[in-house]
């Protein structure tokens, strides 16, 4: 994702432990909007769903497709994608920069650990010794 973009909407995507013990991929942004969209997906629905449409959107000027989450609901034209919560006034975004960050999501999802992974030893591990390699790095 190009970093005008991450600048922008303030993007950052992290990994964060759950109470069982389980990696949780978290997108994090200013908009709460887009996050709460976009943590309602997986890597093969982006795929499969929401990239075909964002594409035949930006080819088609007449185009309009609807799409959503439990929270979010979205409208996307060939310009600019609009963002519902309920009442809430509506919030949008040029497509092709959704596009960018729909792109930045999906790759993030694929990177390991994987989503859902349980955290083990071995991990602490290899995340603590990796963790020590750059400190002294830093410190020499």
């Amino acid at each position: 994702m190009r970093k005008e973009i991450i600048n922008k909407y303030k993007i950052n995507f992290e990994n964060r432990i759950d109470k069982f013990n389980k990696i949780d991929k978290f997108p994090i942004m200013e908009e709460g909007y887009l996050s709460l969209f976009l943590y309602g997906w997986n890597s093969r629905h982006i795929t499969e769903n929401l990239l075909p449409d964002i594409e035949q959107a930006l080819l088609d000027s007449n185009s309009e497709f609807e799409n959503g989450n439990e929270v979010i609901s979205i409208l996307i034209y060939q310009n600019n994608v609009i963002f519902y919560h309920f009442d809430d006034p509506p919030f949008s975004i040029p497509t092709v920069d959704f596009k960018e960050i729909v792109i930045g999501w999906r790759d993030f999802l694929l990177q390991r650990p994987l989503d859902g992974t349980k955290r083990s030893f071995l991990f602490l591990l290899k995340f603590f010794i990796s963790s020590l390699v750059c400190e002294s790095r830093i410190l020499a």
